[in-house]
Parts: C-alpha cells; structure tokens; sequence
C-alpha cells in the first residue's frame, strides 16, 4: 500500500493504548506517534480528539454513564470529536438485553453538534482510519491557506479583548476556537504566541510540530507586495 509521504503525521496517543495494536499500524502506515497521558481521548492531532471504543468497553461505558462526561469534556477542549466503535455491532446484543438503551445512546450523541460516530472492524482498521483523519487535517492545502476548515471567520461584534485575541489566534494555519484557548492560558498573550519557537508551540496539546513551524513561518516571514511591479508597468 502507498502512501502519502510528503505529509508528516504527528499523533498524540494515550499511554494506555500502548496495550491496542492500534499504535503499531499507525506506526507502520508512517504516522509519528507521542505517547501522552492525555487527560482527554484516546488519540490527538490538530484540534481533533478521537475516542476509541471496543464493543464491550462501550457498553460498559454507557451503562455506568462515563461516556457522556468523556464527550462532554471532549468537547470543551477540542473542536472535533471522532467516537470510533471498533468491532461488530451485533455483538452488543450479545452483551446485553438492553441493547436498544445502547443504541439510543449512540444515536443521541450522533446528533451532538462536533461529534461524528465512526465504525471499523480491527485495530488496523482503526489505525488507517485514524491515520486518514489525521492526515486530511493537516493537509498541505487547509495549511497553505491559512484557514481551518473548523473555525468560524466571522470578526468579533464586540470590543471585548479575549474575543478578539481568541479571534486572532484563529486566523493562524489550522487553529480552531479550543486550541486557541490552550495556546492563549499557555502564553498569556498574542504577543508572547507571536514570539514563540515552533518548538515551544507544539508542546501545547493538539498542535503538531509541522503547524508549530508553518505558524512561525508565516509570522516571520516578511510580507512582500507587488506593488513594485506594478509601478514598472505604470512608469
């Protein structure tokens, strides 16, 4: 299988999914992973969480409640959530005689604004699935373009000062209305985001070091204008 190599992926993943097989073919498919003990999800990239769930594990789950305080947490902190239910369907009603509970609550948090329910069969399934979302966002067109296809571009109606330097943050490659609150509590200040090294953006949570560098380099860069070769042409 070929893949894309011209596009580095960086994934955070949870020190607790070491156990899964699902690292292992992330790894195989050329993704670079960091081990974290992520406080929230299962796997990181952008401004994306992924929460992997067996069959088992996701009855489990629903039953003692924790998944509703796992996506809600999910989604105060990112602005994506991926819920991937590994493994057959059928087995649920194997699992438990209120398999219809089980279903109205995946059908419940289908329809959560930010949240999409996502199925594979196996952890390679998993792997290349997780592989493919990561890739497409921090693909080098949604980078070169300067916008991230999960923020809003509508200017703050308000002269209040955080919506405007949350709004600002935004306006950098691929940063999201969640990462740019983390980026700002880390910093303290657009000023002190401005002046930070791609190294020390991308120990924030959820940004990879590849937009840490293509954030410094549309920062630093020196702005150049055309207006010099439209003065040729005019004089």
């Amino acid at each position: 299988m070929v893949h894309d190599t011209s596009i580095k992926i960086k994934i955070y993943v949870d020190e607790r999914e070491k156990k899964s097989d699902v690292p292992h073919y992330l790894f195989k498919l050329g993704a670079y992973i960091e081990y974290r003990m992520l406080e929230i999800g299962d796997y990181v990239f952008g401004s994306c969480v992924v929460e992997r769930k067996r069959i088992d594990d996701l009855v489990r789950s629903i039953y003692d409640k924790r998944i509703f305080e796992q996506i809600s947490k999910a989604l105060e902190s990112f602005d994506k959530v991926f819920i991937i239910i590994e493994g057959s369907p059928e087995k649920i009603r194997e699992l438990t005689d209120r398999w219809r509970s089980v279903y109205g609550v995946i059908g419940y948090l289908a329809t959560q604004n930010d949240v999409s329910i996502l199925y594979t069969s196996n952890a390679e399934e998993t792997a290349y699935l997780i592989y493919s979302l990561s890739k497409s966002s921090i693909s080098s067109k949604n980078i070169s373009s300067g916008k991230s296809l999960l923020r809003k571009d509508k200017k703050p109606s308000t002269t209040d000062h955080r919506a405007w330097q949350e709004y600002i943050v935004q306006c950098l490659p691929h940063i999201g209305p969640k990462l740019s609150q983390r980026l700002l509590e880390t910093f303290g200040s657009v000023q002190r985001i401005f002046n930070a090294s791609a190294s020390e953006l991308s120990r924030v949570e959820g940004l990879s070091e590849e937009i840490a560098q293509e954030i410094v380099r549309i920062i630093r860069t020196p702005y150049k204008t055309d207006r010099g070769e439209q003065n040729k042409t005019l004089f």
